[in-house]
């Protein structure tokens, strides 16, 4: 039975067998622009863990593109019916045969929710604090872990970084929090360095431990 193929925003979508094999790599250019996101070992490492041995990718997995949206979007942040779109930078569904065995969706937005309100106790208990700047949720719902970070953009108002912060989501319910965490991370500083602030948020490879 054939697989629906997910339509790439940018490209056309790309359906490719043995994942990370030489062969079909160099196939399958667009696989490349993916990891390029999330980090080679990371998206190998999260179709083995959802028990896939091939997956079919989706998305923008484009940083710049990305980060052209997301500044635009920005720049209306004094509009009060602002949208917050939120973009799908790569999604991956994962199949072991003809069944797909999971979905690792990575996504950013603007985020409703703002520094400011990160260490009410209510939050204080769900949210790690990495820096001032980087708040992490574990689990924002099962299988989701969030991050939010201040990124001041060009041309917005004074209080956008605090204001307006970046969301990253990654998802997928098989993968323990680290294996997203590890994901997670690679693909908000993939964004970040696109964005080419002098001073960006820090982001670190390892999860933030609990207060």
């Amino acid at each position: 039975m054939n697989r629906l193929i997910l339509i790439l925003e940018v490209w056309p979508s790309v359906v490719f067998s043995g994942f990370f094999g030489v062969e079909e790599r160099a196939e399958s250019p667009k696989l490349g622009l993916c990891e390029t996101l999330l980090g080679a070992k990371n998206g190998e490492a999260a179709v083995k863990t959802t028990g896939g041995s091939d997956a079919e990718v989706g998305g923008t997995p484009q940083a710049d593109v990305l980060v052209e949206r997301l500044v635009r979007e920005a720049k209306q942040s004094q509009e009060s019916d602002l949208q917050r779109t939120r973009y799908t930078g790569c999604r991956m569904d994962t199949f072991e045969g003809d069944e797909i065995s999971g979905t690792v969706d990575a996504t950013v937005k603007w985020s409703a929710l703002s520094l400011g309100i990160m260490n009410s106790p209510e939050n204080s208990r769900r949210w790690r604090q990495a820096n001032p700047s980087v708040y992490v949720e574990p689990e924002a719902a099962p299988g989701l872990t969030r991050l939010i970070a201040a990124c001041a953009v060009p041309g917005t108002i004074e209080s956008q970084p605090s204001d307006l912060p970046l969301q990253f989501d990654v998802s997928e319910a098989s993968l323990g929090t680290e294996n997203r965490w590890e994901l997670l991370s690679t693909f908000a500083r993939s964004i970040v360095k696109e964005m080419d602030y002098m001073k960006p948020p820090i982001i670190s490879s390892a999860l933030p431990a609990t207060a």
